[in-house]
């Protein structure tokens, strides 16, 4: 046996260590790399639940902003439908008061006997009219104001539902990529390499 050993040239033991010593060495580093991916991974992955946790916060917060501004648009509606049921309320005084101007006018043409109370209920019935037009004018100011006012909470309120389906995307986006890593990190364990041992993962914005 001893002579077999002797008759292995030397340079054939050389070269088996060689090959032994590369084998090992490619392996380290095969590991070290795999655990270095790893590492980064579950860092992408930690990064990418904290952005999806501050994204459903503001989804959060913005629904809470469309309720606030459906109330304020339903609290407008309601004062516009009141300001147009007076104006409307006001413009029937006015016909009505223009409808017995008329009948007193016909009455005064009629008999000339009751020129004077005729003209004092004429001149009355003006001024109501007068002042019934002023106030018409104040109502439709106001009900000009109203539309205005729900003009810009509709603004607002469509710009809020904007910005949530944009939140809403961007949230499915960060969730597929947090699949995506946790597919790689599960990938990577299955395939025998040890688990790094992952640090706390960093706030957002470091």
């Amino acid at each position: 046996m001893p002579d077999k050993m002797s008759a292995i040239p030397a340079w054939t033991w050389i070269v088996g260590a060689v090959l032994v010593i590369a084998i090992i060495f490619f392996a380290g580093l095969r590991a070290v790399q795999t655990q270095r991916h790893l590492h980064l991974v579950q860092n992408q992955l930690a990064s990418t639940k904290s952005e999806a946790a501050q994204a459903n916060a503001q989804i959060a917060d913005l629904k809470k902003q469309t309720v606030s501004l459906n109330t304020e648009l339903d609290k407008a509606n309601a004062q516009r439908d009141d300001l147009q049921t007076k104006l409307d309320q006001a413009t029937t005084e006015i016909k009505s008061t223009k409808s017995q101007l008329e009948d007193k006018q016909s009455d005064l043409k009629a008999t000339q006997s009751d020129l004077e109370t005729a003209k004092q209920a004429a001149d009355q019935a003006k001024a109501e009219v007068t002042d019934l037009k002023k106030q018409m004018a104040s109502l439709n100011a106001e009900v000009d104001q109203a539309n205005s006012q729900r003009s810009e909470l509709q603004t607002k309120l469509d710009q809020a539902s904007s910005q949530i389906e944009t939140l809403e995307s961007n949230l499915e986006e960060a969730n597929a990529a947090r699949k995506e890593l946790q597919t790689e990190l599960n990938q990577a364990k299955s395939e025998g390499q040890p688990a790094p041992v992952v640090s706390a993962p960093l706030e957002s914005g470091q």
